[in-house]
C-alpha cells in the first residue's frame, strides 16, 4: 500500500493542494474577502460533524478545498486538483464510512488550513494543507491495517501514525493496541531499537524538530506551533524547546527565519 498507485496520487493531491493552500494565502494577504466564505463553509462543516450527517460534511469538505483552490488563482489548478481528487474519491468516502475519524481532529486540521491561509501566511497554509492530506490517508490505511498483519509491520505504522498527528495527544498503549497491534513494551523496545529512543522521548523530539521548522518558515504565532505539535501548554512547550535546542523559541525564529 505505501508505493502503491494510489498512494502516489495522494501524494501529488497533497503537493497540489500545498501549492493551491500557499498562493491563496498569498491572495488573502492582499485580499480577505474569500476568508469569509471560507468561515462560512466551516461552519457548515462543525454543524455537519454535530449533528452526523456525514454526506453534508463530505459535500462542504469538496466545497472548502475546491474553493481554496479557486482562491490560489492559478489558471487550470482547479481542473488538475479535481482530477486527483476524482482519483482518490472513492476511498475516502469509504475510509470515512468504515472509520469515522474523531470530529475534533477533523474540526482541528480544517480550521487550521483556513487559518494559515486567513493569516497570509504562505509556508504555514502549505504545510496545513499538505499534513491534512497525509493525515487523511493514513486514517485510511489504518483501518486496512487492522484487519491485516501483513505488510509494514509494527514499527513502521506506529512511526507513520506519530509522523501524521503531532497535533494530536498520542499515548503508547493507544498506538500499540490500535495501531500497530502489540504490546506498549514491545513497540517501546522497538523504537529504541530503531532510534535509540523510547516511545515517549522520539516522539517529544519530532514534535519540537517539526516546531523549529515551522518557526523558521512561517509567521505563526509560538502559542499556536506549541498547539500545532501537541502542546497544550505553551510554557511547558518552551521548556522542552531550550532543553532541545539550546534557547527560546522566539530566538531560534530570530537566528533561523526564512520565509519559503
Amino acid at each position: 500500500m505505501t508505493d502503491s498507485p494510489l498512494r502516489r496520487l495522494s501524494e501529488l493531491r497533497a503537493v497540489i493542494e500545498g501549492f493551491g493552500a500557499r498562493y491563496a494565502a498569498i491572495r488573502a494577504a492582499k485580499d480577505a474577502s474569500q476568508i469569509t466564505i471560507l468561515r462560512a463553509i466551516l461552519r457548515r462543516l462543525t454543524a455537519a460533524l454535530r449533528q452526523r450527517n456525514y454526506p453534508a460534511f463530505r459535500d462542504a469538505d469538496f466545497e472548502l478545498h475546491a474553493t481554496v483552490m479557486a482562491m490560489a488563482d492559478v489558471p487550470h489548478l482547479r481542473d488538475i486538483w479535481q482530477t486527483a481528487w476524482n482519483g482518490l474519491k472513492n476511498i475516502h468516502q469509504q475510509g470515512f464510512d468504515e472509520c469515522i475519524p474523531d470530529p475534533r481532529v477533523l474540526m482541528g486540521e480544517h480550521d487550521h488550513l483556513v487559518d494559515t491561509i486567513s493569516r497570509g501566511d504562505p509556508a504555514a497554509a502549505e504545510d496545513a494543507a499538505r499534513c491534512h492530506i497525509e493525515a487523511s490517508w493514513f486514517r485510511k490505511t489504518k483501518h486496512e491495517s487492522a484487519a491485516t498483519t501483513n505488510g509494514s509491520g509494527p514499527f513502521h505504522r506506529a512511526a507513520a501514525h506519530i509522523t501524521s498527528h503531532l497535533h494530536c495527544p498520542v499515548r503508547l498503549s493507544e498506538v500499540a493496541g490500535k495501531v500497530a497491534f502489540t504490546s506498549p513494551r514491545n513497540l517501546s523496545r522497538l523504537f529504541r531499537q530503531h532510534y535509540g529512543l523510547g516511545f515517549q522521548p522520539y516522539l517529544q523530539k519530532l514534535r519540537l524538530q517539526k516546531a523549529a521548522e515551522l518557526l523558521c518558515t512561517t509567521r505563526l504565532p509560538v502559542a499556536t506551533i506549541a498547539r500545532r505539535v501537541g502542546y497544550r501548554d505553551v510554557s511547558r512547550f518552551g521548556e522542552h524547546f531550550k532543553r532541545q535546542f539550546h534557547t527560546q523559541p522566539g530566538r531560534w525564529r530570530k537566528q533561523h527565519f526564512h520565509q519559503m
